[in-house]
């Protein structure tokens, strides 16, 4: 099983990697997060008063254990597609 991490995960990981090491060792390689999470993780980062820090652990998640896959307009329409049929199919009855 793989997992798609949000950004809360990933936010508590980075504070305080020991809390959270033994569960990525475990899952090691299935392990994946969006480029949407990773934007908030900049977010997070730049909001500190030194941002260097936060930044280069960010870069070392996603190059030794996190797999970043782009989240892009062909994934956000098919995101959508079962919620949109269902309320079409809703709004029939």
């Amino acid at each position: 099983m793989s997992f798609l991490l949000d950004t809360n995960i990933l936010s508590a990981h980075l504070r305080r990697p020991s809390g959270l090491a033994h569960r990525f060792f475990q899952h090691s390689g299935r392990l994946y997060t969006s480029s949407v999470v990773l934007a908030e993780l900049f977010v997070w980062a730049y909001n500190r008063p030194d941002p260097t820090k936060v930044l280069d652990a960010i870069d070392e998640l996603l190059f030794e254990e996190v797999t970043l896959l782009e989240y892009d307009r062909d994934c956000a329409d098919r995101a959508l597609e079962e919620p949109i049929a269902v309320a079409k199919k809703l709004c029939e009855e």
